[in-house]
């Protein structure tokens, strides 16, 4: 039995797809470069981000980015919402007795604004905000936390949470709902593709 459930934030329980994209063009357009369409975001933005930027805009520091996405992203919280099926996962976990976690790149202050509007807040044991990159820190979790690799899941929408997963020795579960189209998503080889978080509450009922 999964006891454990590590989830990602965006993509995975939040549908702040459009917020991200307007607020990475305002950093486009801030540095004199092009916007990108839907499609071109989804098929070249990746973690951690600094990949992603650092090909299209070279001359940008990993300071100046993060200084610049707060700026352009905090008025766009209340446009976020929770994707369908989130909620009632979330209630499923803490019904039958799942440790449920949050490992996310969003800032922490993002997280905290958009989690409590929505009202999922106390959903999580602990929230782990503005990694980086989550493979450097899933190990940490498993161990601080005490959890049994064999019996956790890692619930993510990236190739990038597959890859933590995979790091952290966890069943890594794919959902289709987020940034990572499936034909990305399954060269990372995800233990398990779902389409959405109501399928996987299925799946561990």
């Amino acid at each position: 039995m999964f006891r454990n459930i590590l989830l990602d934030w965006s993509g995975t329980l939040a549908h702040d797809l459009p917020p991200v994209l307007k607020a990475s063009n305002a950093i486009f357009r801030h540095f004199g470069r092009r916007e990108l369409t839907l499609e071109e975001f989804r098929t070249h933005f990746r973690l951690p981000f600094s990949g992603f930027y650092a090909e299209f805009i070279p001359e940008a520091t990993d300071e100046g980015l993060e200084t610049l996405y707060e700026r352009f992203f905090s008025g766009l919280n209340d446009e976020v919402e929770l994707l369908p099926g989130a909620r009632e996962f979330l209630d499923f976990c803490h019904a039958t007795g799942r440790r449920t976690f949050l490992l996310s790149t969003i800032k922490t202050g993002h997280f905290e604004a958009q989690a409590t509007r929505l009202g999922v807040r106390d959903a999580f044991e602990h929230a782990y905000t503005a990694i980086m990159d989550k493979r450097e820190k899933i190990r940490e979790i498993l161990r601080e936390r005490n959890l049994n690799p064999a019996e956790t899941l890692f619930v993510g929408d990236m190739i990038h949470d597959i890859e933590t997963a995979r790091h952290g020795g966890v069943t890594g579960v794919a959902v289709l709902t987020g940034f990572d189209r499936i034909e990305k998503l399954a060269t990372a080889n995800p233990d398990i593709i779902v389409a959405n978080l109501t399928v996987l509450r299925h799946l561990l009922s």
